[in-house]
Parts: C-alpha cells; sequence; structure tokens
C-alpha cells in the first residue's frame, strides 16, 4: 500500500469560460479590483458574441468570442451538468443520476468535509430532484492509504491511525522523498520521518465500525 497525508480536497466543480480566453487591455493600476476593458478591436461573426470576463486562474481581465450555447436536455435518469476540456474550458454534458463518482456518505473511516449541490432543478419526467455529493477526509492525524481491491476498477481510500495500532495491523515507517533532498528550509516544518499502521497481511483490508469516523479495529479479506 502506498501511504499519503492528505490535508486539502478536492472541488468538484468549478466556474469557467467555454473558449480559449484572449488578453486584452488592462483597465486600471489601482490597488483596486481589476476592471474589465472592452477592446474596441473585438468583432465577433458567425453568430458569436463579445464575453468579457476575468481569467479563471489569474484573475486577469480577458475577452473573447463565444456561440451561447442552447440550453442541454438530458434523458431520463440523467442530469445536467458540466465537465471541462481543458484549462479554463467548460462544456455542458448529462450524467447519470447513480454515477460512480458521486460520493453521498463517507466510508472506511472517513468524515464529511464539505458537502456540495450538483443539480437542483426538475429532471426529464418531470421529477423535481436536488443532487449533492459529499467530500470526505482523514482526521488530522489518520494517513489515506490508497488500495486497489481485488476486481475493482478504482482505487478505494482508507484512514489508518498513525499510531496506537489494533491487532492485525503493525507500525511501519513513510519517508518523505522529496524532503530527503530539498532544502532544509524548503521542508523546515514537514517531518522526514512519520509512522503510519498498515495491516500484517497484505492481502487484508482495515476493518471499521458502522459509525463514521470510526478508527480501524483490525484487519479482514
Amino acid at each position: 500500500m502506498d501511504f499519503l497525508q492528505v490535508i486539502a480536497l478536492f472541488s468538484f466543480f468549478f466556474t469557467a469560460v467555454g473558449a480559449f480566453p484572449q488578453q486584452t487591455a488592462a483597465g486600471t493600476t489601482t490597488a483596486t479590483p481589476a476592471t474589465i476593458t472592452k477592446a474596441a478591436s473585438l468583432s465577433c461573426s458567425d453568430g458569436q458574441t463579445a464575453v468579457y470576463t476575468t481569467d479563471c486562474t489569474m484573475g486577469t481581465p480577458t475577452s473573447y468570442c463565444a456561440r451561447p450555447e442552447p440550453p442541454i436536455q438530458c434523458s431520463e435518469g440523467y442530469f445536467p451538468s458540466v465537465w471541462h476540456p481543458g484549462h479554463c474550458m467548460e462544456l455542458s454534458t448529462c450524467y447519470p443520476l447513480d454515477a460512480s463518482w458521486i460520493t453521498t456518505e463517507c466510508s472506511h473511516g472517513a468524515i464529511p468535509w464539505t458537502t456540495s449541490t450538483l443539480y437542483e432543478g426538475t429532471l426529464a419526467g418531470g421529477q423535481s430532484t436536488i443532487i449533492s455529493a459529499v467530500s470526505c477526509s482523514c482526521a488530522k492525524d489518520q494517513w489515506y492509504s490508497m488500495t486497489m481491491l481485488a476486481g475493482a476498477s478504482t482505487v478505494d481510500t482508507f484512514c489508518m491511525p498513525s499510531s496506537s495500532c489494533p491487532a492485525g495491523m503493525t507500525t511501519s515507517v513513510s519517508v518523505n522523498t522529496y524532503c530527503a533532498t530539498a532544502p532544509a528550509s524548503v521542508c523546515s516544518d514537514i517531518p522526514l520521518e512519520t509512522n503510519y499502521c498498515k495491516c500484517e497481511n497484505a492481502a487484508q483490508t482495515p476493518a471499521y465500525p458502522d459509525s463514521v469516523g470510526a478508527a480501524p479495529t483490525g484487519c479482514e479479506f
């Protein structure tokens, strides 16, 4: 098993623009928020309209020509959302209501961190619904253990204690290979070695009580 300590979480969706942005002239040099200057030379054709916004990464003013997307229509059993084919790009698409990446509850010792609303509205067939996803995290004193279970196509994540290992587990040591060679000033507040628990039998996985966020009590096949 490969052990990593995870402190931050992922955000499921972010607002972006649907075309590659083109830099325009900056509007002001004061400390106030960046303003968007409408470049007189930006002329759009073929039904496209000029969009004046800010870059999704740097926050600098940008402008581009884009053709508005028609509202997406999804079949029964699907909900409308977006996907990101490239940096600062966002396109509409449909996802199944039971998509495997939608996490509705935490498991393997993880605790809920944030809840995001993926869709709120009326689906095909007239059903009004709210689709939410939960972001999960291990406790600060625990470790993420990434394991590919037999017959699975995705990696499962287990929250593992870093001390007081239960029966069936043993203490191991994780070495931060980056800090081992990086300048001391870069990793001054990051330990070079950290203890963690793992199953003595590599074929086993941690066993948890039913309660959310519970620590593993041992290992099982």
